[in-house]
């Protein structure tokens, strides 16, 4: 393809990449983009998460000559045990100072476009060409990726807290409605089924006697407890699950498919990563998490308020705990909602004024 009309091509998806603020739409008309411009068979954005152990990656978008093109959305996204390190070609385009890698394998040419630093990818193109693309065709999709990362570098500033890294309030507030209709696609257990149901759940933790905190190490160990407690969270949780800051010393985690145990575990986890953690100049914190199922039948704000109620509880009997709110009503330790829920405006106020 002459680079004039790979120009025109790229000009054509530019406008609609960059009015776009779902992430998914925009992976999508990056890939085609790459795709058209390359005159490639087939096109894939790989994404990339940074664990102990190095990158893992997966798929995240990808296209086909003809026009079909699809993604795997983020709710659903499973980041494999597929190391960057298994992929050749992947890590050494990820630590190629060009950004880029290329290889001939089954007739064919493989190339590899990095977005990001150097040896820390936030994503990858892979495309796939008959011929050779290009020098010229190559930087177009150079400066393609780089529009790309600048968009989404820019959806992160509105959409991340800005100390922890993790999804703000306001994310929050504007996707829980499709987790809530994602919760909805769990499929019940029949009850003589010895199967436990994968559900999702919300969990609410709260930094155990915070205030304190600042009062006697001062604010700046307070925000650097408010990061490692993000990091833990990193590290503690899936990908696919969903992190959020809710202000001060309050975070929400939305789970995806698990049973009720498997939740529980994994929250314990995360409580003793807490516990057993040694803070700079602080030393030991402890947290204390209330977690409630999702029930699609429910406004968002009876699931935060369920959530807030098993909190609720594990603050008033000793802190430093994880508390189901349906275990708390099966074991009688809470009443049942009535049908009319009271007090479920905002989580927030609710646990400040715990604290006061």
């Amino acid at each position: 393809m002459r680079t004039e009309v790979a120009l025109l091509r790229l000009l054509k998806k530019l406008q609609s990449l960059e009015a776009s603020r779902d992430r998914l739409a925009i992976a999508e008309s990056l890939v085609v983009a790459a795709l058209e411009v390359l005159d490639a068979r087939f096109a894939l954005l790989h994404g990339f998460r940074s664990t102990p152990n190095g990158y893992l990656t997966a798929p995240v978008a990808w296209a086909v000559a003809g026009g079909e093109s699809a993604t795997t959305s983020l709710d659903h996204l499973d980041f494999e045990d597929t190391h960057l390190a298994a992929e050749p070609l992947l890590e050494e385009c990820a630590h190629s100072e060009s950004g880029i890698a290329v290889s001939e394998i089954d007739s064919e040419y493989v190339l590899i476009f990095a977005v990001g630093p150097i040896g820390c990818p936030v994503a990858m193109v892979e495309a796939h060409c008959q011929e050779r693309p290009s020098d010229e065709l190559s930087d177009c999709v150079h400066e393609l990726l780089h529009i790309y990362s600048e968009h989404i570098g820019l959806l992160d500033y509105a959409e991340l807290d800005t100390l922890t890294r993790l999804n703000n309030r306001k994310t929050f507030d504007d996707n829980f409605d499709r987790f809530i209709e994602l919760a909805g696609m769990s499929t019940p257990v029949a009850p003589d089924d010895t199967e436990a149901p994968q559900q999702c759940w919300l969990a609410v933790l709260d930094i155990d006697k915070f205030k304190r905190i600042n009062d006697g190490f001062g604010h700046l160990f307070g925000d650097e407890v408010l990061i490692r407690v993000a990091d833990l969270m990193r590290k503690t949780f899936r990908s696919n699950d969903k992190l959020f800051r809710f202000g001060g010393e309050e975070f929400v985690v939305l789970l995806r498919f698990v049973t009720a145990d498997n939740a529980e575990r994994v929250l314990e986890r995360f409580r003793e990563a807490v516990e057993t953690y040694e803070f700079p100049q602080v030393g030991q914190v402890t947290c204390s998490v209330g977690f409630a199922r999702i029930d699609p039948t429910l406004t968002p704000a009876e699931i935060l308020g369920r959530a807030d109620d098993a909190l609720y509880f594990c603050k008033q009997n000793g802190r430093n705990q994880v508390r189901s709110f349906e275990r708390l009503i099966a074991e009688g330790l809470l009443q049942a909602p009535s049908a009319t829920p009271a007090a479920t405006q905002d989580i927030q106020a609710d646990i400040d004024a715990l604290f006061d």
